[in-house]
């Protein structure tokens, strides 16, 4: 019944514009969307390979993805559409300037850096998560990652986050993994604590999980991340965490932080469209973002945004 009902997508999106496709291609089209349309024609014209074109402009419509326990807008705040307004509407609010960090004591602010690791399983459309069972975001559903430690432990944000993996969830992948699965940087800044900000490392890790070992191997997969293989008896909970799969849909947005609900989903909106779009072809599409959220007070209690912009390079 799925499947008919794209057909029927599909076919609407041919025939409701002007079409170049071949004759061949065209009658597939008209006959699908036939209600006579049988067993004996699907067989007929299941083999014919539409252009990468067509299936960009379709994409949308096969491959929707909805996110049932979204934050309300109310709880998001004031989207920008440049860096630029953004920061003005925290200089406003806060009547100082707001100058972008750029070191933990650069401009007399104190910035935290930090590595967070977004890691999926592309082929169940999975992601996995971790409960926080204490410190800061204590019940919280987050994404692996933490403070970076000094230069002479984590050299780069990318040790960083191979570190915290390993040690949230008994993970470990290559370090030129989350190289090349380096999304871009996330920025928190704050309403009752104006004098400080988080700064974020962001990578992506997809993995396939197969019980067999510890052997790593690499594929590339739908964005600028690497496959890795991993057993799934490797994952393990610490004493500050619990790691849960969570399909991408039904992620637990209700219970993490929200500005989840604005770049997660984006991220994976994005990643759920390359999937679709890569279908006959090695074509693969880097995902690039930066983002700036601007907390109202209170913390991880109140969890509301008042400003934030997201600057998203698909």
């Amino acid at each position: 019944k799925k499947m008919c009902k794209q057909r029927l997508l599909l076919s609407k999106s041919i025939l409701s514009k002007p079409c170049s496709l071949p004759q061949q291609r065209r009658g597939f089209a008209k006959e699908i969307y036939n209600p006579g349309f049988s067993a004996q024609h699907h067989d007929k014209y299941m083999n014919i390979k539409l252009p990468f074109q067509f299936l960009q402009s379709s994409s949308s419509s096969w491959n929707d993805l909805h996110f049932a326990n979204i934050l309300a807008p109310s709880m998001l705040g004031v989207s920008h559409s440049n860096l630029a307004s953004f920061q003005n509407a925290i200089a406003k609010s806060a009547r100082q300037p707001i100058k972008k960090p750029t070191s933990k004591n650069g401009n007399g602010k104190t910035v935290e850096l930090s590595a967070l690791i977004i890691l999926t399983n592309s082929q169940k459309r999975q992601i996995l998560l971790g409960k926080k069972l204490r410190g800061f975001g204590t019940g919280k559903y987050n994404g692996f990652g933490g403070r970076l430690e000094s230069p002479e432990i984590d050299p780069t944000p990318a040790h960083g986050a191979k570190r915290e993996l390993m040690e949230e969830a008994n993970i470990s992948v290559p370090l030129h993994a989350f190289e090349k699965g380096s999304v871009g940087v996330l920025t928190f800044t704050f309403e009752d604590k104006m004098d400080f900000s988080m700064v974020v490392h962001l990578f992506h890790v997809d993995v396939r999980l197969e019980e067999s070992g510890n052997d790593v191997t690499m594929a590339n997969t739908i964005s600028n991340a690497e496959s890795v293989v991993i057993d799934p008896n490797c994952i393990q909970p610490c004493d500050e965490i619990i790691p849960e799969w969570f399909e991408w849909s039904n992620i637990p947005l209700h219970k993490m932080f929200a500005d989840d609900s604005i770049w997660l989903t984006r991220f994976l909106s994005t990643l759920s469209k390359n999937q679709w779009e890569m279908v006959g072809t090695n074509a693969l599409k880097p995902i690039r973002m930066n983002g700036w959220f601007h907390f109202s007070p209170g913390g991880d209690e109140n969890n509301l945004i008042r400003h934030h912009y997201l600057d998203f390079l698909e």
